[in-house]
């Protein structure tokens, strides 16, 4: 039976990765910051697939080099999932940039060394318009960062160009294949109590801590595509070599918020002028990291995904709602 090393494995994508692995056959071992929250995580994975016998755990750190040859070792496969997610209070470059471009290093090293078949990274669509420089990207576009590139958008900008620079400069030493999986914002029912970031904006609206709907385009995607397409591309000769971006559609603000609304969840009517919004940025840190984004339309097109994997996505509206009705579960409790 192959194994799948999964990096991070209490994270949202990584929770729903590791249970579509075990239902496909193969054994897991996920590395964690701390193995305090082991039975978390098999908990998480249990709703949906036994664990036992096939899902193990190790603790490693992005930023220390301990542990990650013993982690990888004996797998056949590795799914790079581990990377820091900027936060309001630390939305810095040492705290999101060196640990992303540090630790992707440190898996690709123990992944040589560990003759591992196949390397595959969970990039972003912020390696592919986090300068915002057009209204539409597609797989051959990267984030430019000459321009004033937020930090979140240059950790992963720079860790899937470290991805595919390791990868030139090793091609004689090794057989080891790479692919990289580029996700707009993924949305879905997390398989833990926590949400996740990528819901962040579906919670905010119900909840009443976002009273508005500013003018601001987001891309969405179901988390089940996501973990879907992550073992097709471990799996999937076509893949090799490739990245692919992971969008199903783009939706503004006030269109997220109708959709919820005629779902039966008390979203917000108001939209706001851009103006307004920029000025309430200045008292909410989160609506803060936003404004950029007002007034700009940002389209992705998963065009390898679909024609070369025959990738086929669900619907991302359902996705929205399977998030909403979680969040509202969980305030309940």
């Amino acid at each position: 039976m192959e194994k799948v090393f999964v990096s991070g494995g209490s994270g949202f994508i990584s929770l729903h990765l590791i249970s579509k692995l075990i239902q496909e056959g193969y054994k897991v071992r996920t590395s964690l910051r701390s193995l305090d929250r082991k039975q978390e995580v098999i908990d998480a994975v249990e709703k949906e697939v036994s664990t036992e016998g096939m899902l193990e755990f190790c603790e490693l750190d992005l930023l220390k080099d301990e542990g990650w040859d013993e982690a990888v070792a004996g797998c056949d496969y590795v799914q790079h999932i581990a990377s820091p997610i900027p936060t309001s209070h630390s939305n810095d470059y040492d705290v999101v940039v060196k640990p992303a471009v540090n630790g992707i290093r440190r898996c690709l090293e123990a992944a040589l060394k560990n003759n591992i078949k196949r390397f595959v990274m969970t990039s972003s669509v912020a390696a592919v318009g986090g300068s915002n420089h057009k209204n539409e990207y597609d797989d051959t576009d990267w984030t430019d960062l000459s321009m004033n590139v937020a930090p979140y958008q240059t950790s992963k900008t720079k860790a899937e160009k470290f991805l595919w620079d390791f990868m030139e400069k090793n091609k004689d030493k090794t057989d080891m294949q790479a692919v990289a999986i580029n996700p707009s914002l993924v949305v879905g029912e997390s398989l833990s109590n926590d949400v996740g970031t990528s819901n962040l904006v579906v919670k905010r609206m119900i909840d009443g801590s976002l009273p508005f709907a500013a003018n601001i385009c987001i891309n969405i995607v179901h988390i089940k595509c996501i973990a879907d397409l992550h073992v097709q591309a471990m799996t999937d000769d076509r893949a090799v070599g490739k990245r692919f971006i992971a969008s199903t559609r783009h939706i503004w603000f006030p269109e997220l918020a109708k959709l919820l609304r005629e779902n039966g969840y008390n979203s917000p009517r108001i939209e706001l002028p851009s103006f307004l919004v920029r000025l309430y940025a200045i008292f909410d840190k989160q609506v803060r990291h936003l404004t950029a984004d007002i007034d700009i339309t940002r389209i992705y097109h998963s065009n390898n995904a679909k024609n070369i994997l025959g990738w086929k996505p669900r619907s991302a509206e359902q996705g929205v709602l399977e998030a909403a009705a979680q969040i509202k579960e969980l305030q309940k409790n």
